[in-house]
């Protein structure tokens, strides 16, 4: 890697990141440096590891190569952009071309990064990244709040939306996630419903929830990702 700067070593605040590159020593030196700089990295290197890191774990800023095995970097830039709130998304690609700047940007991209990429560059892009989505995000709100005795959930901003019992423990279930996607197998397992591909059991929740919401003009934060799960992306106090 080139020399470091001193602006570097001193903006490192110890951010979750996901690394995804297919070329092993680049995605193996970015991921050293980076973790030398006090960050946490997860390194994947196929569309398939990406969707397994997200079933494990949020992340603050995922740097995604365009050119992957088995998926385009965009489309997953694309997915995380939208199902994903709060994450900021570095495309890292060898394609300088106008077109392809516009198609990351256009699929959710912050920022478009040019290899070859100097460890410094890629650092202080994460860092200054990760401290705008930080400060946008610091308002603090009031949390949801999921009454399982009287069947409610109410968003921060008073509106409330009555429950059936399915539908209730659904978001528990959700709650008990902390932010993180619970996937479709442990949804239908605990609310007795078939995982096949084809049933619709919790897809049927989401709708009837969403309804619900909409019809108040109420925003429910529930996030799916194909492949890892689904979320509520909010805090939610259980009473």
């Amino acid at each position: 890697m080139a020399g470091q700067t001193q602006q570097a070593e001193d903006d490192a605040h110890g951010i979750r990141i996901l690394l995804v590159e297919d070329e092993r020593d680049l995605r193996q030196s970015f991921a050293d440096y980076l973790t030398m700089r006090g960050n946490t990295v997860t390194e994947a290197s196929s569309g398939l590891e990406f969707y397994r890191a997200l079933r494990k774990q949020k992340f603050d800023v995922a740097i995604i190569d365009v050119n992957l095995p088995d998926i385009s970097g965009f489309e997953l830039a694309e997915e995380l952009a939208k199902e994903t709130e709060g994450v900021g998304i570095v495309m890292l690609t060898a394609r300088a071309g106008r077109e392809d700047r516009i198609s990351g940007y256009s699929a959710g991209a912050d920022l478009y990064l040019t290899k070859p990429v100097d460890g410094d560059e890629l650092l202080l892009a994460v860092n200054n990244l990760a401290r705008r989505l930080s400060e946008k995000t610091s308002v603090a709100l009031a949390p949801w709040k999921l009454d399982t005795v009287g069947y409610t959930l109410t968003a921060p901003n008073g509106t409330r939306i009555e429950l059936t019992g399915r539908e209730l423990d659904f978001l528990k279930l959700l709650a008990d996630g902390g932010g993180n996607p619970v996937s479709r197998a442990v949804l239908s397992a605990e609310l007795g419903y078939d995982d096949r591909p084809e049933a619709r059991g919790i897809d049927a929740i989401i709708q009837r929830l969403k309804h619900k919401a909409g019809a108040i003009d109420m925003d429910l934060p529930i996030k799916t990702i194909r492949l890892v799960g689904t979320s509520f992306t909010a805090t939610v106090e259980i009473r």
